[in-house]
């Protein structure tokens, strides 16, 4: 059958259901020969159905680039369904290596086990086939080796629209006043 035949609508839905990361507006487009006020308009056609309140779903845009999820408001019930049929996506130390490469992009495996204190190289091959972190080139150091940043899947499965969105690492510490303020001390 050809793509005209197909309900405009009902194929974009489909295409970022079954696309595991955001689709651009340019690649949906270009796949149903559409002009760009064709496509904004089912996108917002899409983007008001998903806005109705029987609807779990909400069309999500970032930068350019469609996805389909969960509304904020049901976020909170879906993560507890979520979190009792299985065990958490990302251990404690991806989440560290993570962070590492989110905020030293681009990073060596060597440098996150200098930070980490141990070595890491299985953590980021995980994460790399996760589509977390990808492979970014070889350093022009000695061995050259090579250097991984985080992906496009890494902002949205965050949330953020790019790494500046991250939260400077001097709010994540806790005040001096905070560190010293220690009840046993108050005897």
């Amino acid at each position: 059958m050809p793509i005209s035949d197909y309900n405009p609508i009902a194929l974009i839905e489909a295409m970022l259901f079954a696309s595991p990361e955001p689709v651009p507006e340019e690649k949906i487009r270009e796949y149903l020969q559409l002009d760009g006020a064709e496509t904004k308009k089912y996108l917002s056609m899409l983007s008001e159905r998903y806005a109705r309140e029987e609807s779990g779903l909400s069309l999500i845009e970032k930068n350019g680039n469609y996805t389909v999820g969960t509304k904020i408001i049901l976020g909170e019930a879906v993560a507890r369904f979520l979190k009792s049929r299985k065990s958490p996506y990302l251990s404690p130390a991806a989440l560290e290596v993570l962070s590492i490469a989110a905020y030293n992009a681009p990073v060596t495996k060597t440098y996150i086990a200098q930070i980490r204190g141990i070595p890491s190289s299985e953590i980021v091959e995980s994460l790399v086939e996760k589509n977390l972190l990808r492979e970014n080139g070889k350093l022009d150091l000695p061995g050259r080796p090579m250097s991984y940043v985080t992906t496009e899947k890494f902002l949205a499965v965050f949330g953020l629209d790019s790494l500046d969105d991250l939260p400077l690492p001097e709010t994540l510490l806790p005040a001096k006043d905070e560190e010293n303020d220690n009840p046993a001390d108050n005897s």
